[in-house]
């Protein structure tokens, strides 16, 4: 609100005030009235089309802060869900992973409370947020436990328009609108949680997050490992005595084509694996699954050419052992799977408890290699090393003497030529390894950290603690 006032009644002081002030911002209450209070709204929008000609479809959930998203591509789905405070991921068996993604935490709190309008209503400030005018337009917002960041609207509309770092990067950018019942939503938002919608939608009740598959825990889990030099332990899948694969650094889980044969299940869908070389696959759903003290009622598989060089039935990936927990003790020729975070104490003493975290689907530890850091090694069981990383990486990195050849084979008995080095000076996580053989592949794009560790401890995996613990043998 202006006031007229005769210049003889102004001082010099309080005219100088009155240069320095900022122009009057925007209530907050104008613009959550502008999204029709969005945020107090569970809005459900979707998009729907065709991607190098398969349908696609993408369920955009968002509910004050919690934003669900699920991507579908020819029946095969994969998306996120953060509930205000902390995301995760999900794919093929929708189990979640926790999973920041390309934001950190802090960051993702605050976007979420911008983009959903909840920053403009009291109840975002009474749960610890804060709100502060950062010129015309525009206001300076941090979460509870958040990052601070730039909220801009649009001066006419008084709608979203972007969101930016104090340093003045664009972290999302918002276009057109959308309605939703009582709520007026972008339909367009790029950079983060990117989408373009179709329609939109108002629906009773809280976000439903995806639960996964049905999971129930008896006895106490002992499995004998097979001789393999990789975790394959009895199993059985739809009543029949098969052979599981533990393999933390595969996603999603599989079967091998002879038993799905075998089965009667014919594969449908259509979904990308990577392993030597990238193959496109269907997958198969089937049940139950009985993996030491856990029992998956029915759960959904890639379908996978099997190999010579592990011989397995079916691929226990990251997505289903996330919901157990799992010791390898190969002095002792045993693994044992059970409900995560059981209570039960593992072999002492710790050597480390290295955390991991989750990145497409698969668990994530940092390590250092001759003094070099590396950020989002693949903790990988299914990898029979100790270490292993690609061609590429070793050229443009330190070129430790060659110590033999090898051949490294995959899926199908795929193979390729690998060839193994010493790396002096390797840490895990806080674990100081020593000097530590590792096996150089062509085509291998990620640091993994295998299954060889074994040798040296036996190894506690428990993804929902998002944890990995070494034991001494």
């Amino acid at each position: 609100m202006r006031f007229a006032v005769r210049a003889v009644a102004l001082s010099a002081a309080a005219a100088a005030l009155c240069a320095a002030s900022p122009p009057p911002a925007l209530p907050l209450a104008a613009v959550a009235a502008a999204s029709g209070h969005a945020a107090l709204v569970h809005v459900r929008a979707r998009a729907t089309g065709t991607l190098e000609g398969r349908p696609f479809e993408v369920t955009f959930e968002r509910f004050g802060a919690s934003l669900l998203m699920r991507r579908c591509i020819a029946e095969v789905c994969d998306g996120s869900w953060f509930d205000g405070n902390r995301r995760w991921t999900f794919g093929l068996n929708e189990v979640l992973l926790p999973d920041d993604g390309d934001l950190g935490l802090p960051q993702r709190r605050t976007l979420n409370a911008i983009a959903s309008y909840l920053f403009a209503e009291p109840a975002f400030r009474s749960q610890g947020g804060t709100v502060a005018v950062a010129g015309p337009d525009a206001w300076r917002v941090r979460a509870h436990d958040g990052a601070e960041l730039i909220a801009r609207v649009d001066p006419a509309t008084h709608r979203l328009r972007s969101v930016e770092t104090e340093a003045g990067e664009t972290l999302a950018g918002f276009q057109g609108s959308l309605r939703a019942g009582p709520a007026t939503i972008p339909r367009e938002q790029s950079g983060a949680d990117s989408v373009s919608l179709d329609s939109g939608q108002a629906v009773p009740g809280p976000i439903v997050p995806p639960a996964g598959p049905a999971v129930t825990y008896a006895g106490d889990g002992a499995l004998k490992l097979s001789g393999d030099p990789v975790p394959i332990v009895p199993c059985t899948l739809a009543g029949h005595a098969v052979k599981c694969l533990i393999d933390t650094g595969a996603t999603p889980s599989a079967i091998a084509l002879p038993l799905a044969e075998q089965l009667g299940l014919e594969p449908r869908g259509e979904l990308d694996i990577a392993a030597f070389d990238q193959f496109a696959t269907g997958f198969v759903e089937a049940g139950p699954l009985s993996l030491g003290a856990a029992r998956f009622e029915r759960a959904r598989f890639a379908v996978v050419p099997s190999t010579y060089a592990a011989r397995f039935d079916v691929v226990v990936g990251a997505d289903l052992l996330a919901r157990v927990r799992l010791r390898l003790d190969r002095a002792h020729g045993l693994a044992q799977i059970t409900a995560p975070n059981d209570g039960s104490a593992g072999p002492a003493p710790v050597v480390a408890t290295i955390p991991l975290r989750f990145r497409e689907g698969t668990p994530r530890l940092d390590a250092v290699l001759d003094g070099r850091a590396q950020q989002g090694a693949v903790f990988d069981s299914g990898d029979q090393s100790q270490l292993s990383f690609g061609y590429a990486a070793y050229r443009n990195g330190t070129q430790w003497p060659l110590v033999s050849r090898t051949q490294a084979v995959g899926m199908g008995d795929a193979s390729e030529d690998a060839f193994i080095v010493d790396v002096p000076q390797v840490r895990i996580g806080p674990y100081d390894a020593g000097t530590t053989r590792a096996i150089v592949r062509r085509t291998q794009s990620n640091l993994h950290v295998g299954i060889g560790l074994w040798e040296r401890f036996s190894i506690e995996i428990d993804e929902a603690a998002a944890q990995l613990v070494l034991h001494p043998r």
